[in-house]
């Protein structure tokens, strides 16, 4: 769809501080972009029917994108909207077509040119307001024809509440970036490639204290560019950054401050003013939001690649069918990711439509696409340094720069198999001049055979003529004793079938005696014709001897059959010379096209024509093939200089599927741009309503995958504080603490959620437990029994440490620097159980609630472990959702004569931590505090693992694990 906007005066375009610059760079890689802004306006103006723009939001503000024939102009407007900053170019790509074809406005005016702004007249307009007018009423109609749902009042308030809450999130964001402190550096260098003058890692000598790995920074006064810190050592940080950066422009002393964020709520922003603008590929997700109104389901049932259980396949068949949201209740170890897959297999497969995979955390996307299908084309965007290791050969650049280099590789050896084409043009001329000198000598051989016959006939007289009649009689006879044979042959087949199929007796004799009597008849008849034809052909022998002792004799037939020998010899060897042009042809072609051999049956006629035709057809071949080794070498020029970003687009375009962060789905521009059939959002229980959106508007039809029964959404106290001093609504709070999943639970339809309820990872004593206090008693249990433990006798173990002395065994608030408590008993145990199963080759992992217990363990496994293993096998409840290990370790940390048991009270977060566990879970803590805790909830299902643990698991002391443990030397 497209709309005309005419404006009565020009647009002033300046350059942007580092467009010259990039221009440069980018037209060394040969792509065809302008040589600079006069350029620019050129291609602008020559546009009869106006310039198409498309409007978009870029960090908060109007970003305009001017599409010239050839290449792409992203702008942004002046601060007084007086003219229009250019800030870079790009090719015109695959995307931007799309892009263009959806709709765009037509702007028809002049085109003018300023070096800086001073220069521009003062009474100069941008037409911001004009071009955002049009674009929004572009929209609408664009929304009226998609059918998209239109806003009503409630929508208008949900959105609302949804823009108010954002706002509370990035006030209080900006708050906690002012309140830590920068890092200062005396010096800055490249690292890696010094022969680039832009790069996008560096080396910061730092003053002082170091920021933690990890950490996301920002230089100073430039809010452009986010980094991440890779690793410290030597008093120097090394960070990549989200955009290559000149190192000539960078200042040597400046401040690393932490990076403020931004992108998060510029993208939650845009979400929103997405629905409130109906430029969502979603056409009713408010209307499934807020109404809770869903279409029905439709299409035929699908079939899986894999083995699905019966809950599996429903929730596959459903999501393929799902028209606007549906939601996939997975708890642990019941094969979430395997139906994601699933899902996202048979979109592929099918070619229905691009799947993008999401989820609050790398790791989450990670997980689902290290067990996709290879044969699906996959992208996965992301920083590289936070992509596991397993996924990073689908990362965007990295998959693009492989292609490169197999493309170049590729168009280069295949440009080998071009390389005897010009031998073989040289043999089809070769070849053409061939088969016109055999022609030529086939035709005088014709004209020699007429004369030797002639000659023949004349001295022959009545001799020649008994021959010919003889050959007559002959060819008569031998057709007629052919068909006399095949009438035998058809006659003896047949009796033979009737004779296998017969059965004996008098009838079935008579038969068989009639029909031998017939076959006999036709062989008798066959003999007679078979001696009347050997008789002709000796009465043949004798006539041709007179006919020949009578020609011998004649000069004139001598002369005439030493003429007709001599063109038979030529017209042979003229045979010979085009049959070995057409081998040599053959061979010259042989690594560009398999040729026929030569259907020779012995007649010179039909080897000509045949030979004759394939020359003519070769001809156009050949041409083709000339065109196609041009166009090789070409494409190989174009891809051996271009950039590797210039894949990026047509990579996205096709790809199957695409994995990224919430995120990430909305701050790269190229899959931002893109429409998706399906968005399937992973671990959506612990995403905020804000963040799903941001992947949700991009789809057009969504799956919502996660279990409401373990770690919600994290909520920021910081963000609970501001909404509770506004005295805002629930709603507000909701936002904050619930995700989308767990809201849209309690209001979606039946057919709209599906719970998966067989599950594969646990043993069968831990899962009851679990299925009966966490999943109303609905799961199943599919798995081996456990192997044996030196230590506990069911997987199920808990280790009681209120026999130790109250003083002992206390929790301790931590150091104010710290968060949370630490109990030095229960982490002195904790710790040598994880030194015992990492010394038995165990898989296992130590999981503790607080922080301050987190930093004490690690501190003590340092002693016997080296730092890698540390930090993949001691973490908090959070940072193993979603993991699995054999052995999982757990210690509750609090102990106090007072049942205080902070935020242990959040049951989920023991869903999260019990569920690890695939062959044993052993619990470390003190039951008289966890059994008397002033939360019923936690108190009740206390004990209800006690109960458990008497029944069917192993509870034990303190003292006699410590023995134990003593006792077989750990």
């Amino acid at each position: 769809m497209l709309r005309d906007v005419r404006l009565t005066a020009p647009i002033h375009l300046v350059p942007g501080n580092r467009f010259d610059q990039e221009l440069n760079q980018k037209r060394n890689e040969g792509n065809g972009l302008p040589a600079g802004l006069e350029q620019i306006a050129r291609d602008l103006a020559v546009r009869p029917d106006g310039a198409p723009m498309i409007i978009t939001e870029r960090q908060g503000n109007p970003g305009l994108q001017l599409h010239a024939y050839a290449y792409v102009v992203h702008l942004t407007p002046s601060k007084k909207q007086d003219f229009l900053w250019v800030n870079r170019v790009y090719p015109l790509g695959l995307g931007d077509h799309a892009k263009l074809t959806r709709g765009c406005l037509l702007v028809r005016c002049g085109w003018r040119v300023a070096a800086q702004p001073r220069a521009v007249p003062q009474d100069a307009s941008a037409h911001c307001a004009r071009l955002q007018k049009e674009w929004a009423r572009l929209q609408h109609e664009l929304a009226e024809r998609d059918a998209v749902a239109r806003l009503k009042p409630e929508h208008t308030r949900y959105l609302d509440v949804l823009t108010e809450f954002n706002e509370i999130a990035r006030t209080a964001a900006e708050g906690n970036s002012r309140r830590r402190g920068g890092f200062a550096y005396r010096k800055v260098t490249p690292v890696g490639d010094h022969g680039f003058t832009s790069t996008s890692t560096y080396s910061f000598h730092i003053v002082g204290r170091a920021p933690e790995p990890g950490a996301y920074l920002q230089i100073s006064g430039d809010d452009d560019r986010r980094g991440q810190v890779l690793g410290a050592a030597d008093g120097a940080v090394t960070v990549r950054f989200d955009q290559p950066l000149d190192h000539a422009r960078l200042r040597q002393q400046g401040e690393l401050v932490p990076s403020r964020i931004e992108v998060v709520h510029i993208k939650r922003r845009e979400a929103v003013a997405a629905l409130r603008g109906r430029q969502t590929q979603h056409r009713s997700l408010l209307d499934v939001l807020v109404d809770h109104q869903l279409a029905p389901m439709t299409g035929r049932p699908d079939h899986p690649a894999q083995r699905l259980d019966p809950e599996q396949l429903t929730a596959f068949r459903r999501a393929l069918a799902v028209r606007d949201l549906m939601v996939i209740l997975g708890p642990p170890g019941t094969g979430k990711t395997r139906v994601i897959t699933e899902i996202a297999y048979a979109l592929g497969r099918g070619e229905r439509g691009k799947t993008l995979i999401t989820s609050h955390s790398n790791k989450a996307v990670d997980n689902v696409l290290a067990r996709m299908p290879r044969d699906l084309v996959m992208i996965r965007v992301g920083r590289e340094v936070d992509v596991d290791p397993e996924v990073r050969p689908f990362l965007l650049e990295i998959y693009a720069s492989d292609l490169r280099k197999e493309i170049v590789v590729g168009s280069s050896r295949r440009a080998q198999d071009y390389a005897g084409l010009p031998t073989a043009l040289s043999w089809h001329a070769e070849l053409g001049a061939r088969i016109g000198s055999w022609r030529s000598a086939r035709a005088d051989q014709d004209l020699c055979a007429l004369e030797l016959d002639r000659c023949r006939r004349a001295v022959g007289g009545p001799a020649y003529e008994r021959v010919r009649d003889l050959d007559n009689r002959i060819s008569r006879l031998d057709k007629r004793s052919a068909r006399a044979q095949r009438r035998l042959d058809r006659l003896a087949r047949r009796a033979e079938r009737i004779r296998a199929r017969s059965r004996n007796g008098p009838l079935s004799a008579m038969l068989t005696r009639l029909r031998d009597h017939r076959i006999a008849g036709r062989r008798e008849k066959l003999t007679a014709c078979s001696q009347a034809l050997e008789e002709a052909r000796q009465t043949r022998r004798h006539a041709v001897d007179e006919l020949e002792a009578m020609l011998r004799q004649v000069p004139e037939v001598q002369a005439a059959q030493r003429k007709f020998d001599a063109a038979v010899d030529n017209s042979s060897r003229w045979r010979e010379q085009a049959l070995a042009a057409m081998t040599a042809l053959r061979n010259a072609l042989r690594s560009m096209e398999a040729l026929p051999e030569v259907a020779d049956t012995g007649d010179d006629e039909s080897t000509l024509q045949w030979l004759t035709n394939l020359h003519h057809g070769l001809h156009t071949r050949i041409g083709l093939l000339q065109a196609q080794a041009a166009l090789l070498e070409d494409w190989h020029a174009e891809v051996s200089s271009c950039a590797t970003e210039q894949l990026h687009p047509e990579l996205i375009r096709y790809a199957d599927v695409i994995g990224a962060t919430c995120i990430g789905a909305g701050s790269n521009e190229q899959i931002a741009a893109e429409s998706f059939d399906l968005v399937i959002a992973d671990e959506a229980g612990q995403i905020q309503t804000s963040d799903v959106l941001i992947p949700l508007v991009r789809g057009r039809r969504a799956v919502l995958v996660g279990d409401n029964m373990q770690l919600p959404p994290v909520s920021e106290s910081e963000v609970e504080d501001a909404i509770n001093s506004r005295g805002g609504p629930g709603a507000l709070l909701e936002l904050s603490r619930k995700s989308l999943l767990e809201t849209l639970v309690a209001t979606l339809p039946a057919d709209n959620i599906v719970q998966l309820r067989t599950q594969r990872r646990m043993p069968e004593v831990i899962a009851r437990f679990i299925s009966d206090h966490f999943y109303r008693g609905t799961l199943r249990s599919e798995v081996r029994p456990p192997q044996e433990d030196a230590l506990f006798r069911s997987p199920l173990a808990f280790v009681d440490i209120s026999c130790l002395p109250a003083h002992e065994r206390r929790d301790q608030a931590a150091q104010p620097e710290q968060r949370g408590y630490h109990n030095n008993a229960e982490a002195r145990l904790l710790n040598r159980l994880a030194e015992h199963y990492q010394r038995s080759g165990a898989e296992w992992a130590l999981i503790v609630p607080y922080n301050a217990q987190l930093d004490l363990l690690k501190r003590m496994a340092r002693e016997w472990a080296d730092q890698k293993t540390v930090d993949a096998n001691i973490g908090t409840v959070d940072s193993f959702q979603g993991g699995e290990r054999d052995v999982m370790l757990y210690g509750f940390t609090r102990s106090n004569p007072h049942g205080r048991i902070g935020f242990l009270d959040d049951l989920r977060r023991l869903n999260v931590a019990f569920t690890r566990a695939k062959q044993r879970l052993v619990l470390v803590g003190d039951l008289k505090t966890l059994r008397a805790a002033t939360d019923q909830d936690f108190r009740e299902l206390m004990d209800a693992l006690h109960t458990a643990l008497r029944t069917d698991g192993d509870l034990r002391t303190y003292h006699e694990i410590v023995d134990q443990l003593t006792t077989i030397g750990s």
